[in-house]
């Protein structure tokens, strides 16, 4: 029902405005020429209405986002997957306040000279929020790039990987 309002046929429409005793072949094939413009528009103003629409179905949540790359991208196989960014909770044995300055409670495994870190501040935390995982295909990287970042939260930072 609602695409009806945009189902316009403009040849039959300026047929249906030239006065009877004017529609002859020659008028028509006219009239037509003069409104070759405004049907070339009116098919660009669908395609874009209907990518406008594709896009309306989706939004930043991983398995939307993941189904419309999936959709634009690989729909045979849908091999592209989005997953989280490896993080590591911190493993705190004890705090800096809790160092006394005349008792220390650190020690190290083989003497004060070669300390042996569980894990490193920059461990802790990854560089990015998602990590998308992609087929070794021939896929616009380009493309790609400027779908994901359409949809993505803006404060979201993600890495692409291309997977064997």
């Amino acid at each position: 029902m609602k695409d009806e309002l945009f189902n316009i046929n403009y040849k039959r429409l300026a047929l249906w405005w030239l006065p009877t005793f004017r529609r002859k072949s020659v008028t028509l094939h006219y009239v037509w020429c003069l409104i070759f413009p405004l049907e070339t528009l009116y098919i660009e103003f669908m395609k874009r209405r209907k990518q406008n629409l594709i896009k309306m179905n989706f939004n930043y949540q991983k398995f939307s986002m993941e189904r419309r790359l999936n959709d634009a991208f690989d729909p045979i196989d849908r091999r592209i997957e989005i997953v989280n960014a490896v993080q590591y909770e911190g493993v705190y044995l004890y705090t800096e306040a809790e160092n006394d300055d005349f008792f220390s409670k650190t020690q190290w495994l083989y003497g004060d000279e070669k300390p042996l870190y569980l894990r490193t501040e920059a461990e802790l935390h990854s560089e990015y929020d998602f990590i998308v995982r992609i087929p070794a295909t021939s896929i616009n990287m380009h493309q790609l790039r400027a779908e994901i970042d359409f949809y993505k939260l803006i404060s979201k930072r993600y890495n692409i990987e291309i997977i064997q």
